[in-house]
């Protein structure tokens, strides 16, 4: 697309757009003020998504596409109509309107997510010691195969099948019956994970809880230790052959089947992206922030891999991440003199 054509198709898609205050017409009249954003529930959309859209997203061909002529599919997602171009889930966030029925944020403006994406990775990184790409994608987007509960209070049940067995397990085989949660796991060709199935006898007298989401002010819960066995067995002793023969051969190793693997691969396809470029793995520090807070030059290089990843064949620009994050600075220098005024 020749850039005639391209500037073009993004002035005629302001002209269209509503509330727009850089069409041409009389210098004196008055320009009109933009509409308030509000959230629809029945599309699940902010009012004023196709404008922020305009401006704080790329490429701009495919933006303007969507913006005039409503091609949205495949190229916008959800989060796009929420002004959310982190996917962020709710916290009470500034410039949060509402939330879907999946708990992401409808932000008033694409700003509002930026500032929220760069304040709760910095807290990630500083609060919650998560350093590494991995160790940040693993809270901001984690496995979807956990099951929540209500026999007995909150239980999370990841799932694991046994490599090259055919017959069903079961999980709660020492379980009273009747409330027994059951799985069977199937082996794929070879060895390979297989196919897990679950089951779960519901009752109407079960409660039933959200699992909870990222959110500002959850703290991280310490792993739980492995049980120690309430009976200690003691092993029978083994007789000595009378005469030295050759040592058995071991048996073939049993394989184990993740309980996600494709949610871990997941995770690691976004590490990745997040890594790329910056000579790091997935597992290194990715030297976001310095100790005293202030944002580094790595933390707008990840935040636009973050937006990437998310929003599939859309991005945030990153004049939008570079706003954001000089307000970042600036609230941390206001904050430091306030504190600094405060002394003796």
């Amino acid at each position: 697309m020749v850039p005639q054509t391209f500037y073009a198709l993004v002035l005629a898609a302001r002209a269209l757009l509503p509330g727009d205050t850089h069409s041409g017409g009389d210098a004196l009249r008055p320009e009109p003020q933009a509409p308030v954003a509000r959230y629809e529930p029945e599309s699940r959309e902010v009012t004023n998504w196709r404008s922020e859209a305009m401006d704080a997203l790329e490429p701009k061909p495919v933006v303007a596409m969507a913006a005039v002529f409503r091609a949205e599919r495949p190229f916008v997602t959800r989060c796009v109509k929420l002004n959310n171009y982190w996917c962020i889930k709710s916290a009470r966030w500034n410039g949060e309107l509402a939330t879907d029925a999946e708990g992401h944020v409808g932000f008033a403006t694409a700003d509002h997510s930026a500032d929220a994406a760069a304040n709760l990775l910095r807290r990630y990184y500083l609060e919650y010691n998560r350093k590494s790409a991995l160790d940040i994608v693993r809270r901001w987007a984690p496995a979807e195969c956990n099951v929540a509960t209500g026999i007995g209070g909150m239980a999370m049940l990841a799932v694991r099948g046994i490599g090259g067995t055919v017959r069903a397990q079961y999980l709660a085989s020492r379980r009273k019956k009747g409330g027994a949660v059951r799985y069977t796991a199937k082996a794929g060709p070879g060895g390979k994970p297989g196919r897990v199935s679950l089951v779960i006898p519901m009752t109407s007298k079960t409660p039933q809880y959200r699992v909870p989401s990222i959110a500002a002010g959850m703290g991280e819960k310490p792993k739980p230790t492995k049980p120690e066995p309430l009976v200690a067995t003691r092993r029978k002793p083994v007789r000595e052959p009378a005469t030295a023969t050759a040592a058995p051969k071991p048996g073939p190793k049993v394989q184990v089947a993740a309980a996600c693997p494709s949610e871990e691969q997941r995770h690691r396809n976004y590490a990745g992206r997040m890594v790329d470029g910056l000579g790091l793995g997935p597992a290194d520090d990715l030297k976001l922030f310095a100790e005293d807070g202030t944002p580094q030059p790595n933390l707008a290089h990840v935040m636009l891999a973050m937006s990437a990843f998310e929003l599939g064949a859309l991005r945030a620009s990153p004049e939008m991440v570079e706003d954001a994050l000089r307000r970042m600075i600036d609230r941390i220098a206001v904050a430091r003199n306030a504190e600094a005024s405060r002394l003796p």
